[in-house]
């Protein structure tokens, strides 16, 4: 069961978890100095507000924010008023603000958490860690393609692997031996979005079969995958977009990726201790 963050760790700004409030407003993006939703307290990142609300932003803050549903962003700078509403922020006196408009929409309302699902593998007892294949990507995560690439660390008694991907069925998809340690799945065996799969990867060394490990992945939704590829890549991307990349990933179930992004999202910003928390 997914944990969502405790009230009192964002103050009076709320994770919204109730569907019928969830899907209205604004998520927070990004936060640069104080901004505070007058009368309850600060924004922090990640904080969905709802419509019919007030902001105050001090001389030289900036607040960036989504609306999930049309994709737009809105950046918001101090020192100014601002009043939420469902046709987007305007000022004070009434003036719309500009609007970004994202390349995907419709994206997935943000529950974030902090249970962390597990990332284990499976092995063969008692196999030595020189000739036990430790698998990397993907541990129990979703993927957001249909052609994933799979990575487990070198064994240094192994000559080669065996690779094999199977549905929860036990039917196999995909069988190959190779010599790398980075695999990416074919097109001639395309896997199906939403579907579960286990795989696992044998060393060979000199004298045949070392150990093996696995462990599982699910592909995500057609719809999940299309949007996300229309957000990546991020190498230029500002810092909201990063973050709205996170949460997406964070909310289709890749939980690996997403974990990437806030770690690395965090040493950008230390003190968000929003950030600090996801990153653990």
């Amino acid at each position: 069961m997914k944990n969502l963050f405790s009230l009192k760790s964002f103050a009076a700004v709320f994770f919204i978890a109730s569907s019928s409030i969830s899907s209205a407003g604004l998520m927070v993006t990004e936060v640069i100095g104080k901004v505070e939703i007058v009368g309850q307290g600060l924004v922090k990142t990640l904080a969905q507000i709802p419509d019919g609300l007030r902001l105050e932003l001090l001389a030289g803050s900036t607040l960036a924010v989504v609306d999930l549903a049309s994709g737009r962003e809105f950046i918001l700078q101090g020192k100014n008023t601002y009043l939420t509403s469902a046709a987007g922020p305007t000022t004070a006196d009434g003036k719309p603000v500009p609007a970004k408009t994202q390349v995907a929409s419709n994206l997935k309302d943000v529950r974030v958490w902090t249970g962390k699902l597990s990332q284990a593998t499976l092995v063969m007892r008692g196999a030595p860690t020189d000739r036990l294949p430790v698998l990397l990507f993907p541990l129990r995560t979703a993927v957001i393609s249909v052609l994933p690439q799979l990575s487990w660390e070198p064994v240094k008694a192994a000559t080669s692997y065996q690779l094999e991907i199977i549905k929860l069925d036990g039917s196999l998809v995909w069988k190959t031996v190779t010599t790398q340690t980075t695999v990416s799945v074919p097109e001639s065996h395309s896997l199906q979005p939403e579907e579960k799969y286990s795989w696992r990867v044998a060393a060979i060394g000199a004298e045949g079969k070392l150990s093996d490990s696995a462990s599982r992945f699910t592909v995500a939704s057609k719809e999940s995958i299309d949007n996300l590829n229309l957000l990546l890549p991020l190498d230029d991307s500002s810092f909201s977009r990063k973050v709205l990349v996170a949460t997406q990933l964070q909310e289709v179930g890749a939980v690996q990726q997403a974990k990437d992004m806030w770690k690395a999202l965090s040493l950008e910003k230390p003190e968000d201790e929003v950030l600090a928390d996801l990153a653990k």
